[in-house]
């Protein structure tokens, strides 16, 4: 074999363990699309869904995204995820508000519920986040 072809089939390897390596982290990254969709989906407070609850905190200005995590506060149990849905809005005084629901999806019995309540990194509970969130769309 010539010093060409030896170079020309060392670089076909390398770029097919690139596109391997590629593939595999784009699989990693999308392990948690399906405690994500299970979320949104859910019922998590009374009727409303996961994604209806995003979407109307919202509201016309604002903007969410998703993402997920192992749990922390389950961190013996991998069948538990911590999903988390953060969302920002802007107030009429031009300040950016942060609120983020996490929840918990259990893999083994399908369940979901909403863990936390943060609104602007400080932690509510429910009666309180639900006070604080009347009141931001008043503002």
């Amino acid at each position: 074999m010539s010093p060409a072809s030896r170079l020309k089939a060392r670089m076909a390897g390398l770029l097919l363990s690139a596109g391997l390596a590629a593939s595999l982290a784009l699989a990693a990254c999308d392990s948690y699309s399906g405690d994500i969709a299970a979320v949104k989906q859910a019922a998590v407070l009374g009727d409303t869904t996961g994604d209806k609850l995003c979407t109307e905190t919202a509201g016309a200005r604002g903007k969410f995204e998703w993402s997920a995590q192992k749990s922390e506060t389950y961190k013996d149990n991998p069948e538990i995820v911590q999903v988390t849905c953060s969302v920002t809005r802007p107030s009429a005084s031009g300040a950016t508000r942060k609120i983020e629901y996490e929840f918990i999806h259990n893999r083994q019995t399908h369940k979901v519920a909403l863990d936390r309540l943060l609104i602007d990194g400080q932690q509510q509970s429910l009666l309180e986040g639900a006070l604080n969130l009347m009141l931001m769309q008043l503002d």
